[in-house]
Order: C-alpha cells, then structure tokens, then sequence
C-alpha cells in the first residue's frame, strides 16, 4: 500500500564564511505558533516522538582557484534528512509564548472586541473573550 506523504516547505538562506575541510554553521529556521500555518497545527497534533525533516541545499561555493577565484555550484541533489524530536518545538514555544496561545484574528474582529472590552471597562482582551465566552448558552 502507498503512504500518503505531507511536505510543508520552507525557505532559508545563510552566507558561511570561508574554511578548509569541514565546518559547523547555523541555519536560521522559522518556528510559528501561529494555527493558521499547516506546520504549527501539524506539530500541536503530535503527542510526541519526532518529525522527519528534509533539508535540500543549493547555492554556490566560491573557492581560490590557481590564480584567481573558482565558483562552484551546489548540486541540486545535495540533502540531509533530520529527525527532530516534537520536545524540540514544543519547548521553543513554552519559552517564546510562556502559557499563552496564538489566535489570528480579522481587522474587524480586532474593532469589535477592543470595542466591547472599552465599553465594559475591561483591562485586556482575554478577559473580554473571557465574558463573551461565560455568557454563551452553549458552554453554560
């Protein structure tokens, strides 16, 4: 039987300095908490174990050739797969968003709450939606 896969992609870059033989650089990646994005509620779904990443490289290497310079590209089938435990994700969220949640809201979603929690006097948002939740019936 096939095995449906999922990619989600993402794009990076980075300039490593010069050396000889191997080196260690950083690759920045970014990390969202935003459910709207198909990787953040892939990762809140895990309960936990590891998420398989592909990392494809591309791009050129300039390097010092018998009297000048020498540019090489990365071959386009140069790649490293990864095995990232959830942990890893789960832990740079506790850190970056300490017992909060991200919700994406429209402009006029925005208005209207800011509106009702200013006309009731209330100092922030959660404790508007707080009200507007306690008050429906359906949760009651």
């Amino acid at each position: 039987s096939a095995t449906q896969q999922t990619f989600l992609w993402q794009h990076t870059s980075a300039v490593v300095p010069g050396f000889t033989g191997d080196t260690v650089a950083e690759l920045p990646l970014e990390c969202t908490y935003d459910f709207e994005v198909k990787a953040a509620k892939y990762l809140l779904a895990l309960d936990g174990g590891t998420v398989p990443l592909r990392f494809l490289f591309s791009g050129t290497v300039f390097g010092r050739g018998n009297q000048s310079f020498s540019v090489r590209q990365v071959p386009w089938d140069r790649e490293q797969p990864f095995d990232m435990p959830v942990s890893v994700w789960r832990d740079l969220i506790r850190l970056h968003y300490p017992g909060t949640g991200w919700v994406r809201l429209t402009r006029e979603a925005i208005d209207a709450l800011a509106a009702y929690r200013s006309a009731r006097g209330l100092l922030g948002f959660d404790e508007a939606i707080t009200e507007l939740l306690a008050a429906a019936p359906e949760l009651r």
